[in-house]
């Protein structure tokens, strides 16, 4: 039977999410990952990061991924930081976020080298993930990389054996 695995850029997927439905929509994780696995999953991980200058946003990211944590079966949730990097020209902070790519690439690397799964989805469509996703292949594993309707991946899904695309009925299903 295969074993798979789903890996979560939080941040990435959740703008993509609010760029489609143009407002912040919520999901349910735990329902996108049974739904996208059937009775092949094996964990699933969720990434994200807030910013300590931020505090209560940053508070209520927390308490969603210990919820994940302490809550959901078969879900690691792991947060980095967003670091404050200067002004947008509307005047809001602009943030670079630390931690969560460099995450997302160890856990699908070490976890293929350690052959705990057959095959990673993972749900982003930053480019960053490249080597990551060349070594795990190099392992012999599947990649699957899915991504939201009108979210730009074309050189991601190149790069991995498989692709998909969650399109608004879809997600309409999946939200909490």
């Amino acid at each position: 039977m295969k074993r798979v695995m789903i890996f979560i850029d939080g941040n990435n997927f959740e703008g993509a999410l609010t760029r489609l439905y143009g407002s912040i929509q919520r999901i349910d994780y735990k329902k996108l990952a049974t739904e996208k696995c059937a009775g092949y999953l094996q964990k699933f991980y969720y990434y994200t990061a807030a910013s300590d200058q931020e505090k209560q946003k940053a508070a209520s990211t927390k308490r969603f991924v210990d919820t994940l944590n302490k809550t959901v079966p078969k879900c690691i949730a792991k947060m980095g930081y967003l670091k404050a990097d200067g002004k947008k020209e509307d005047g809001t902070t602009l943030y670079i976020e630390k931690g969560t790519d460099v995450n997302v690439a160890v856990d699908l690397v070490s976890l293929a080298f350690t052959n705990a799964y057959d095959e990673a989805v993972l749900f982003s469509a930053d480019s960053d993930y490249e080597s990551a996703i060349n070594i795990v292949r190099q392992l012999g594993k599947n990649v699957v990389v899915g991504v939201l309707d009108q979210q730009k991946a074309g050189y991601l899904k190149d790069l991995c054996d498989d692709n998909f695309v969650l399109v608004k009925d879809e997600l309409n299903k999946l939200m909490r």
